[in-house]
């Protein structure tokens, strides 16, 4: 969830969990993000491989789940 809005801000700079937007996904491999779409929390997991240019980013595989790629282009953001 994200956290509280300050004046004259579109979104908060952090989640209640202390997460800030990040763009330098290549910079992520191995922690833990919360990647969002348009204001909805798409899923919280691991980062297992990001492209050198920050353009895609795995989440890794947890349980009966597989690993999910996204990408910036199509409008996620990634909160680490």
């Amino acid at each position: 969830m994200l956290g509280q809005t300050k004046p004259g801000q579109a979104k908060p700079a952090r989640t209640l969990e202390g997460r800030a937007l990040r763009k330098d996904w290549a910079q992520l491999t191995g922690h833990v993000v919360e990647v969002w779409l348009k204001g909805d929390r798409v899923v919280t997991g691991i980062v297992e491989q990001a492209a050198p240019d920050d353009s895609v980013l795995w989440i890794a595989a947890d349980g009966a789940d597989r690993r999910k790629l996204f990408d910036q282009s199509t409008g996620y953001e990634v909160w680490a």
